[in-house]
C-alpha cells in the first residue's frame, strides 16, 4: 500500500482546452496560435499540456531551447516547434533531426547552424531587437543576418520561415513603435531577397490592446494557463479559467494554539510568503496563513472552526471553493504569477483532469 501524499497540485486539461480555444477566437482571430510550453509548461507539465493544446485548436508550440523541442516533438505531431534560446554547446544537427525551427538572432547561429547540419533544412525565425533587448539582432547588424540566411537558404541548408519580435509591453504607445520599427526590419530583410511565410511579434498582452500586432502568428504563453499576464486585469477579466490548483492535507492540529499544520511548503515548490499573510479555504471558508515553513504551512483556526487531521486545504486555483488565485499568492509574495505556478514544476504529484 503506498504512502498518501500530503500535498498536489491538481491540472484540468478540459480548463486547458478551453482556453487554447478562447485565446485562438479572441488573441489570434484570423492568425496562427503559437502556445508556449517553456519550463515543463509553466510547471503544468509539458507532454500533456503539448497535446492538449495542438488537439484544441493551437496551430505551433514555443520552447525555450533544443532539448526541450527535441523531448516534444513525439508529441507534438508535425506541428511547428520553435525554440529560441540557442547555446553555442547546442547540438543543432539534433533540432534538424526533431524539425525544430530555431530562433537565430546572429550571425554566430547560422554558422554554427552550417558546420553541424550536413543533411535536411532547418527551419529558421530570424529575430530582430525592437527596443526589449530580449536577444534579437540589433539594427545594426540585422542586413548581414538576413544576407547570411539568404546565402545559407539558397545553398539549402536552410530555410527563413519567419520573421519575428519580442515586444516589451510596457505601454501601448512603446509597441506600436517597436511594432514600426519591426515592420521596417521586415521592409529591409525582403529588399535583401528573404521570403518568409510569418511574421510574429504579439504575445497575449499585445494581442489584447494592439490588434495590428497580431500579424501572421500569435504567441501565447501564461494567460492560456489562467493567469494573468497584467497588472490591470485578471486571468478571469480575460475569460481564461485556472488550470493548476494546489492542495495540501491537515497534518496536526493544536486546538491550545489554535493553529493546524498542513503538508506543503517551500521545499515543495510553494513560494515563501511573510508571516502572517495570505489565506487558504478549508470547504469554502477561508482560513488565515501565518507562516510558510520548509515542509508545511501554519494555519490559523478560529475558535468556531473545526478542522480535522487529513482534512483537505486548498490554497488556490479553484475559484468555485472561493480559494486564492496564483495572481493572488504571487502578490503576496511579491512576484508574478507564472513563478507560482512554474515552481511547482517537479516537486510534488500532479494529479491531471482529463474529462
Amino acid at each position: 500500500m503506498g504512502i498518501t501524499p500530503t500535498c498536489w497540485v491538481t491540472v484540468s486539461l478540459p480548463a486547458f482546452a478551453e482556453n487554447i480555444a478562447h485565446a485562438k477566437s479572441t488573441l489570434a482571430g484570423s492568425a496562427h496560435l503559437m502556445v508556449a510550453v517553456k519550463s515543463d509548461a509553466y510547471g503544468h507539465g509539458e507532454k500533456e499540456i503539448a497535446e492538449t493544446a495542438l488537439q484544441a485548436g493551437a496551430d505551433a508550440l514555443a520552447v525555450l531551447d533544443i532539448d526541450s523541442g527535441v523531448r516534444l516533438r513525439p508529441h507534438a505531431g508535425d506541428a511547428m516547434l520553435l525554440a529560441w534560446l540557442l547555446s553555442p554547446s547546442d547540438d543543432f544537427s539534433a533540432a534538424a533531426r526533431s524539425q525544430v525551427d530555431l530562433g537565430i538572432s546572429g550571425l554566430w547561429q547560422l554558422e554554427k547552424l552550417a558546420r553541424e547540419v550536413k543533411q535536411g533544412c532547418v527551419s529558421v525565425h530570424l529575430k530582430i531587437d525592437t527596443g526589449l533587448h530580449r536577444n534579437g539582432a540589433l539594427p545594426g547588424d540585422w542586413e548581414a543576418l538576413c544576407t547570411e540566411a539568404l546565402r545559407l537558404e539558397r545553398a539549402g541548408i536552410l530555410r527563413v520561415t519567419a520573421l519575428w519580435s519580442h515586444l516589451s509591453d510596457t505601454s501601448l504607445e512603446e509597441n506600436e513603435r517597436s511594432l514600426a520599427r519591426f515592420h521596417a526590419a521586415v521592409d529591409q530583410a525582403r529588399a535583401i531577397g528573404l521570403t518568409p511565410q510569418l511574421l510574429h511579434i504579439a504575445a497575449s498582452a499585445a494581442a489584447t490592446d494592439l490588434p495590428e500586432s497580431r500579424l501572421d502568428l500569435v504567441r501565447v504563453g501564461i494567460s492560456a494557463y489562467g493567469v494573468s499576464p497584467f497588472d490591470d486585469r485578471s486571468a478571469r477579466d480575460m475569460g481564461f479559467t485556472p488550470v493548476m490548483s494546489a492542495h495540501a492535507l491537515v497534518t496536526s492540529v493544536d486546538e491550545e494554539r489554535s493553529e493546524a499544520l498542513i503538508g506543503i511548503g517551500y521545499a515543495h515548490g510553494l513560494l515563501p510568503l511573510p508571516p502572517d499573510t495570505g489565506w487558504v479555504v478549508h470547504g469554502t471558508e477561508r482560513l488565515e496563513l501565518r507562516s510558510v515553513e520548509a515542509n508545511h504551512c501554519v494555519l490559523a483556526l478560529p475558535g468556531n472552526h473545526a478542522v480535522a487531521l487529513g482534512d483537505h486545504i486548498t490554497l488556490w486555483g479553484e475559484p468555485a471553493t472561493g480559494a486564492a488565485s496564483a495572481e493572488d499568492w504571487a502578490s503576496w509574495s511579491g512576484t508574478i504569477g507564472d513563478e507560482v505556478v512554474s515552481a511547482m514544476a517537479h516537486s510534488i504529484e500532479h494529479r491531471f483532469i482529463r474529462q
